[in-house]
Parts: C-alpha cells; sequence; structure tokens
C-alpha cells in the first residue's frame, strides 16, 4: 500500500466517523510506558488536527506519564538503540504531551488511582487539565458523538 493509498483510506475513515456523527476521541490510556504514550498521543493529536475534539483519560499505570518521574523511566521499555532511533524521530513524551495540550486535547487523571498510588495534583505534570472520576469518564465515553479507545 503506498502513502497515497493510505492517506485515501484514512480520509474515508474519518468522513465515515463524521457521518455516523462522531466528533470527539476519548482514549483511556492505561499502561505508563513511551510504547503506549506515542500511539495515544498521535491519536490525540490526529483527531484535533482532524477538527475533532480529544480526550486522554489516563489510569492505572497510565498515571505515570502524568508525573515527571514516571515520565522519564517511560522510555525504559525500548533498547538503548531504540531509544537513539525514536529520539531521532519524534519529540520526547514531555514535549509530546506539551505539544497535544496546545492543541487542545484536554488531559485527564483518574482520581480513584490517585487515591490507590497516594498521589495528589502536585504530583502532577502541568499539562493535566482535571482529576475525573470513572462517571466523569463514562459520560464523555458513552455520549454518541464519541469514539472510545483503549491503549
Amino acid at each position: 500500500m503506498t502513502a497515497g493509498m493510505a492517506a485515501g483510506r484514512t480520509t474515508e475513515s474519518v468522513e465515515q466517523a463524521k457521518r455516523e456523527g462522531k466528533k470527539s476521541l476519548v482514549l483511556v490510556v492505561s499502561k505508563g510506558g513511551a510504547d503506549m504514550a506515542y500511539p495515544s498521543l498521535i491519536l490525540a493529536t490526529t483527531a484535533r488536527a482532524l477538527g475533532m475534539e480529544a480526550h486522554m483519560y489516563f489510569t492505572f499505570w497510565g498515571m505515570q506519564l502524568l508525573t515527571p518521574e514516571g515520565r522519564k523511566k517511560s522510555m525504559d521499555v525500548f533498547s538503548p538503540e531504540m531509544q537513539k532511533a525514536m529520539a531521532a524521530k519524534f519529540p520526547t513524551v514531555e514535549k509530546f504531551m506539551e505539544q497535544a495540550k496546545q492543541a487542545g486535547v484536554h488531559i485527564h487523571a483518574c482520581s480513584p488511582t490517585m487515591e490507590m498510588f497516594g498521589l495528589n495534583k502536585q504530583n502532577l505534570v502541568n499539562e493535566v487539565e482535571d482529576i475525573i472520576g470513572a462517571s466523569t469518564y463514562l459520560e464523555l465515553a458513552s455520549r454518541p458523538d464519541a469514539l472510545t479507545l483503549f491503549i
């Protein structure tokens, strides 16, 4: 498949989602490694670029990506060689999350997970918009215009 074919299929998929009334993307980020951070950030920023609303709900191990020390450790899932290769092509997780926030991605921390891990708002990075519970997440995810994915 060529890049042009892939772009055409993406445009068709977006158009289909619009016909179905999908105007927002809600991602559940439940893993704390960069191998899960990058796909979720790519999807969220792409949704924004396509004019969709985008929400990222960080829960369980995904909360590590919302703490400064957890972010630093997130690249440990990759070998040193892979880390070097990624650094040449992608922004850091920190920078990518900043860019996502600037693009209008809503970044939510899970309050039950914070309680379980003994975290408070002061432990979180600046990009976190708010702290929400499962009921608020379910309100976002169950909207008829929402496409919900677990990463």
